[in-house]
């Protein structure tokens, strides 16, 4: 321990030198005033007499403009040898520094976004920053540092002094720790960006997954959540996306953030931000099993973006412009093909039920109808996603994913089963990569050379252009029937919604404004406990059995009498019998996947591969 403080010492005062050609920042976590942290930099040579410093207005994968330079106060430039620097703010973000070749050092002050006074477009948590003195602090890099307009491909070194037993989690690799003080390396302003850092007090574990090795990280202030839970959770996961991706994680290190928050954030909301080599998640602080397919199902999509954009992505993502970004057409394949994969990989692999897979991708289809603008072709959506259709953004995780599942089943269907979009990608990142970008207007020219003319004319006319997925056309080609609406008589139990009560161990109903006329003719209310169905004592063990043998065998006229426990308007609790005949009422069902048991064998052929069926 004492032999890597003394390298770090060395190396402090090495970087103590200014004129060379890497950004040089120091950061003290152990010196915040006014909930804010004093950044220094040591700038690179810089030759004009006059230059712009800038703080990004976006970065890759939040999809909003956010100005992080409202956040930064103070800003000051010192010159050489004495001389005056004159400073003049040109925006939120930007300001002019003359004469720019005598900057000696620039230093200013940074509020972090998760609890700022600042409430005009409160930052995603996941993309924001957060200083909680002695307990944690997120440097998202992006929040704290900024660069010279035109000079983004320097070396950027971090000098971090932090408290002690605080630990640096974090994807990055070129990382000196010491007691004290951690330097951290990067190429660029690009990969920079591309390595939120965490510190606190260590709660890692790390898995070695093929030749991949994965740092699990969590800050969880009550101690309800744990990085070892965390890793157990995600174990299998990850070893079936190493399957599902070809038996190997293309990367050597990842590392997975989580902050677990015990209270509401700004935002109203919880999530993850992906990066090429890490992700960082801001999620509540609950029971750990509440939690447990949250985690898998957020992870796996995160996870899949080492995919794409990592290794395959437009130019306008290759060459992020963070203070004029523009967006690319293809938000189906970053966001949306990534999210479908997610839920795939999952059923391919085993982890969750076919019928489980199935009902996730119907209910995107249903959220992709009823919320959202269906007719804008999804190429124009994504372009001008951050202004003209940014209402629509969320749709990238509806229709988006389910353009994924249907470019899915016709690459199957077509290549009789041995090819699907596990293969297209793989395909598109050998002809990419993590430092070459594709051209927007090429992708489909590039798709359609490795798969058919069917699979173009699907990408121009439903996701260029403007009309509705074909699913009765893609169902049919893994042997599934598809019904857009159908109605028809069915038993029910009157329509109510139920939750559990623990402590009577009874089903409760809470909430009948969806009555049915059976619901309506036994006369449910809301906070019933339901005490006995048919004279069968009811609870939580027996549910299934009781419940579904009603379902499954009562025949119109029938006699249903349900015990309740209900509370009168003073509080006082009487059990109340409710009777009915069994009437079946008429039920509307939407978007209907049944087995064709008359399909050719191509399609069940490409329904076993496309499910991973044995």
């Amino acid at each position: 321990m004492k032999y890597l403080v003394f390298v770090v010492s060395l190396l402090c005062s090495a970087t103590r030198a200014f004129g060379d050609g890497n950004y040089r920042y120091y950061v003290d976590l152990t010196s915040v005033k006014d909930d804010k942290l004093t950044v220094k930099l040591t700038p690179p040579d810089i030759s004009d007499n006059d230059a712009v410093f800038m703080f990004p207005a976006m970065v890759p994968g939040t999809y909003d403009v956010y100005d992080f330079g409202r956040f930064v106060s103070n800003f000051k430039a010192e010159g050489k040898d004495g001389k005056t620097i004159t400073v003049q703010k040109l925006d939120a973000n930007s300001y002019k520094l003359s004469p720019a070749n005598a900057i000696k050092e620039i230093s200013y002050d940074v509020e972090d976004s998760w609890d700022t006074s600042i409430k005009e477009k409160v930052v995603f948590e996941p993309g924001g920053t957060n200083i909680e003195e002695n307990k944690n602090f997120i440097l998202n890099t992006h929040g704290f540092f900024g660069y010279f307009k035109n000079k983004i491909e320097a070396n950027f070194i971090l000098e971090v002094t932090k408290p002690k037993g605080f630990y640096a989690s974090t994807s990055l690799t070129d990382l000196k720790s010491g007691e004290t003080k951690d330097v951290l390396s990067v190429f660029n302003y690009h990969d920079l960006v591309d390595a939120p850092i965490m510190y606190c007090k260590p709660d890692t574990t790390s898995l070695k997954i093929g030749n991949s090795t994965i740092l699990f990280s969590v800050y969880s202030p009550n101690g309800v959540l744990s990085s070892g839970f965390i890793a157990r959770n995600l174990k299998e996961l990850l070893y079936a996306q190493a399957d599902y991706l070809g038996g190997e994680l293309p990367i050597s290190k990842y590392a997975f953030l989580f902050y677990f928050s015990d209270k509401p954030s700004l935002s109203g909301a919880s999530g993850a931000l992906e990066h090429s080599y890490s992700s960082f998640y801001y999620l509540p602080e609950a029971d750990s099993m509440d939690l447990a397919q949250e985690i898998r199902d957020v992870a796996a999509h995160e996870f899949f973006h080492i995919v794409t954009p990592l290794s395959i992505h437009a130019e306008e993502i290759g060459n992020f412009d963070f203070n004029n970004p523009q967006m690319s057409k293809h938000l189906w394949l970053y966001e949306g093909l990534t999210e479908y994969a997610a839920h795939h990989m999952q059923a391919k692999t085993g982890l969750i039920d076919y019928d489980d897979f199935l009902a996730v991708m119907v209910e995107k289809m249903q959220n992709n109808r009823n919320n959202y603008n269906d007719t804008v072709p999804f190429t124009v959506m994504s372009k001008y996603v951050l202004d003209k259709y940014k209402k629509q953004y969320n749709n990238v995780y509806e229709k988006g994913a389910v353009i994924g599942m249907c470019l899915d089943i016709m690459l199957r269907y077509y290549s009789k089963g041995e090819y699907g979009t596990q293969n297209l990608m793989k395909d598109l990142a050998k002809k990419y990569g993590k430092n070459k970008s594709f051209k927007d207007d090429e992708l489909f020219d590039d798709i359609e050379k490795l798969t058919y003319k069917e699979v173009r004319n699907f990408l121009d006319t439903y996701v260029a252009g403007n009309k509705p997925l074909p699913y009765k056309e893609i169902f049919a080609m893994v042997g599934l029937n598809y019904t857009a609406k159908r109605v028809e008589e069915q038993i029910t139990l009157g329509g109510i919604s139920v939750g559990f009560n623990p402590e009577s161990n009874r089903l409760v109903v809470v909430n009948t404004s969806k009555l049915d006329a059976f619901g309506k003719k036994l006369g449910f209310k809301e906070g019933d406990e339901i005490v006995t169905f048919n004279n069968r004592k009811l609870t939580m063990e027996n549910l299934r059995d009781v419940l579904g043998g009603y379902m499954k065998n009562a025949k119109k006229g029938d006699k249903l009498v349900i015990d309740v426990m209900r509370k009168d308007k003073k509080g006082n609790e009487e059990i109340k019998t409710l009777k009915a005949k069994v009437k079946p009422v008429p039920v509307t069902e939407y978007d209907i996947l049944e087995v064709n048991d008359k399909a050719t064998e191509q399609q069940v052929l490409a329904r076993k591969e496309w499910l991973g069926i044995k």
